[in-house]
């Protein structure tokens, strides 16, 4: 018999199959299985989000990476630079080494956005972003901080850094805008929806009349203005 499943298919494979003894919803593990976000994770941001009236859209880890959630730490600010700024990315599923401290970490949820419910209908925006790299959450309002904490309770892979959305890079800085390939996750209130590609994901911004600060090829314009 030739093996054809490779071994990164049959770590995913043992991972959902383990949320599945631990009694994680099927919906939240195909849900998972799709988005690369933790079964146990899918299940919690589904719960926050229906309980506190919220809506927040992610940009899918790597491929494979939900095999590694809750194994190894979520990506921070600073596994992504070397002591010279260099960039240090994620490779096969997601998984990353430092190359000075040795540390491994796994591919993290990047925030795209944060919303709440507004009393009129609709959502209002929750602004989560500063221009100070790795002090983000110092200078957050109150409630983007409250918020994400509450997020991140139930979270094996916590929230790391501000929403994408909402960050508006220092003159001559490339902002990382969105790929017409990238993978996204919206909970909206519970719901979970997977969107595959720029376009679906600018089309759930705008079923919800979300504000979308990205142009038709990915690139960022300006960031929604600040209430």
């Amino acid at each position: 018999m030739v093996l054809t499943t490779s071994i990164a298919d049959l770590m995913v494979a043992s991972r959902l199959a383990g949320a599945a003894r631990a009694g994680v919803a099927a919906a939240d593990i195909t849900f998972a299985g799709r988005s690369d976000i933790a079964p146990e994770d899918v299940a919690s941001l589904r719960a926050t989000t229906r309980a506190h009236g919220l809506c927040i859209i992610l940009r899918c880890p790597k491929v494979g990476a939900v095999a590694f959630h809750g194994i190894f730490r979520p990506k921070r600010w600073a596994d992504g630079h070397d002591s010279h700024g260099n960039t240090v990315k994620s490779g096969v599923s997601g998984i990353g080494v430092h190359p000075e401290g040795g540390n491994i970490f796994v591919s993290d949820y990047d925030m795209m956005s944060l919303w709440a419910k507004a009393p009129g209908g609709g959502y209002r925006k929750i602004f989560c972003s500063s221009t100070v790299p790795g002090r983000e959450r110092g200078h957050w309002p109150r409630e983007a901080l409250e918020t994400v904490r509450r997020l991140n309770v139930g979270l094996t892979s916590p929230l790391q850094h501000g929403a994408q959305d909402d960050f508006t890079p220092a003159p001559n800085h490339p902002h990382p805008g969105v790929s017409r390939d990238g993978r996204f996750a919206a909970i909206r209130e519970g719901e979970a929806s997977y969107l595959e590609g720029m376009a679906a994901c600018a089309g759930f911004y705008a079923k919800w009349g979300l504000y979308w600060p990205y142009d038709a090829a990915g690139h960022f314009t300006r960031a929604a203005p600040a209430p």
